[in-house]
């Protein structure tokens, strides 16, 4: 009886979860990163399209930029200009708010997921290189603030200064600001790009290998479940209190409500 029952409180969570699951759009092509704006837009980068859409708060969808060879890593500043990092030619885009683009810095080595440091620094994943990179914006100065990773795809800072990195490996790394790495991963099938955090010593995952999205305690090294059933999922952001993820097998972003 106790085993009945608790596989039939398991099934109305997963049916809870499920009726929280919406779709956002289905026009995409290989959503890998996801940003919103001071507005409220939402922008995902679409990898296999070599391009950016944009979906405004009234549902409204356009394309913000084009010919960009493998978009993957999306991060947007809080005066709405927006930087991408090219994967396939290793280099970092920036779109001005008034619509001027330019590639701010290269030299990088498959560029994944990109994010902003708690100092504002863009944190960089070279993914081929095993590397996350700083980037100043203002002096447009480089710097390896951790190495030794194993094709890492995805980076948060915690608000104590520590990296925790998502690799397509099937590590994810937390990273102290005294260079001390701790591994979190034991339960993940393979990390994806998503990553973000969402409290204080808490980061939220996708599980590419697992097509779902996992919320791991950095603290007590707990792994739970958010949502799963999301072919290939890629993308994660955490907007509003609400998630929104990319998928690749089947293309849409979808938005996940956390309450």
């Amino acid at each position: 009886m106790d085993k009945l029952t608790t596989e039939e409180n398991s099934s109305k969570a997963s049916a809870d979860r499920a009726s929280r699951l919406k779709t956002v759009g289905i026009f995409f092509k290989s959503p890998t990163g996801i940003a919103f704006d001071s507005t409220g837009a939402m922008y995902v980068t679409n990898w296999s399209g070599d391009s950016v859409t944009k979906i405004k708060a009234s549902g409204e969808h356009e394309t913000v930029y084009t010919d960009i060879s493998a978009p993957a890593g999306i991060a947007i500043d809080a005066d709405d200009n927006i930087y991408i990092s090219s994967y396939h030619d290793n280099y970092i885009l920036k779109i001005a708010t008034n619509g001027k683009s330019q590639k701010i810095s290269d030299g990088y080595h498959t560029p994944t997921g990109i994010a902003f440091s708690n100092s504002g620094k863009l944190l960089i994943t070279n993914r081929s290189s095993g590397e996350i990179i700083a980037l100043d914006l203002k002096s447009g100065s480089k710097k390896i603030v951790a190495q030794g990773l194993s094709a890492p795809v995805g980076v948060t800072q915690l608000p104590d200064n520590s990296l925790v990195v998502s690799q397509y490996s099937g590590r994810l790394t937390l990273i102290q600001p005294n260079g001390k790495q701790t591994e979190l991963g034991a339960d993940f099938k393979r990390p994806g790009v998503g990553i973000v955090t969402i409290a204080p010593n808490v980061v939220a995952v996708i599980d590419n290998g697992a097509d779902m999205v996992r919320r791991v305690d950095v603290k007590t090294k707990t792994v739970s479940t958010i949502v799963s059933s999301l072919p290939g999922a890629v993308a994660l952001a955490f907007h509003n209190n609400r998630y929104y993820i990319g998928t690749w097998q089947d293309g849409p972003v979808y938005m996940f409500s956390n309450n």
